[in-house]
């Protein structure tokens, strides 16, 4: 029997390269138009393209820097100055990220510490105003404590990310909204009049702020363009809804009944625009390229250059 196998093993890996070749040879030829193997060719083949834009852009990215030690970074950028040449707010922060890497876990620790003290002092709080027992003080504390540490932790791990920069990580802290998960909890817990109590004093505060908020940039405006009075009406309430604190249930003074925003909800340029005449936008975008020419040549004077992506409305308090 031992002869007659070994006769057919030429056969059979005859039979196994002729088959690899033909697939070879199949899949080298262009499948036939409108088929499903045509679309799947042009779909890979759009991925390969993807993938390697994808890597061009993380090899010449400016946030992809090489990492040295704090002291040769300072090197580079002390250099860099005395040569005249300017490096940016990124180029500074990416320069201190190891340092911050090495003493992450110290101050993560002080970060929880501190969050730990206000979510107690803010259940403490609300277990005294409004009467909670103290398993329900506790359920309010862990709740806070849970929610805000992990929003703090999100935004340290953008800290010493290489692909964030200055402005997303200022932008990320500015965004972190403590006070939404106390008042979730709360009007989960609160029953009855003390529930309509506590909704009733929190959207008054919020009101308060957005209403703030809206005056002094519908007064900045008016020291731009001079609006007329329907645009003023409008512009509060577009700057209103806009505002990250704005509930629905808002009631504001002064505000012509009948009147809705005319712009896309949370798009605050948007919200400025849609209410200007064509010679009043002229006007409003003269004067941010002015202040932007000012800040950049006041960063200028120090040897720093503005971001690329810097948004004047994300840094001024406009």
């Amino acid at each position: 029997m031992k002869p007659k196998l070994l006769s057919f093993l030429p056969l059979l890996a005859g039979t196994a390269i002729g088959a690899f070749g033909a697939t070879l040879i199949l899949r080298s030829l262009a499948p036939s138009k409108g088929s499903p193997e045509e679309q799947v060719a042009i779909l890979e083949n759009q991925l390969k393209k993807a993938n390697q834009q994808l890597r061009t852009w993380e090899d010449s990215s400016p946030r992809r820097r090489p990492r040295g030690d704090v002291r040769e970074n300072l090197s580079r950028i002390a250099e860099a100055l005395k040569e005249g040449r300017e490096v940016s707010p990124d180029d500074i922060i990416q320069s201190f990220k190891p340092l911050l890497n090495d003493l992450s876990p110290l101050t993560r620790r002080f970060e929880e510490i501190e969050i730990k003290r206000s979510a107690e002092a803010r259940a403490a709080e609300y277990a005294r105003v409004y009467g909670l027992s103290a398993a329900e003080q506790n359920q309010v504390f862990e709740h806070l404590f849970s929610y805000n540490n992990e929003q703090a932790k999100k935004v340290h791990e953008m800290l010493l990310s290489d692909r964030v920069g200055m402005r997303e990580f200022m932008k990320a802290s500015r965004e972190q909204d403590q006070e939404t998960a106390a008042d979730k909890i709360m009007e989960s817990m609160l029953t009855g009049s003390k529930r309509e109590a506590f909704i009733a004093e929190r959207l008054t505060e919020r009101a308060e702020r957005v209403q703030n908020e809206a005056d002094g940039k519908v007064k900045r405006i008016n020291d731009i363009v001079k609006l007329d009075e329907q645009q003023s009406h409008q512009l509060f309430l577009n700057v209103a809804h806009s505002s990250r604190y704005y509930d629905p249930r808002m009631k504001f003074e002064g505000v012509q009944t009948g009147l809705q925003p005319s712009h896309q909800e949370g798009d605050a340029q948007e919200a400025i625009m849609s209410v200007l005449r064509p010679d009043q936008k002229k006007a409003y975008e003269a004067y941010r390229e002015e202040r932007l020419e000012k800040a950049r040549d006041d960063a200028a004077q120090y040897g720093i250059s503005i971001p690329d992506d810097w948004d004047l409305d994300d840094d001024i308090d406009f």
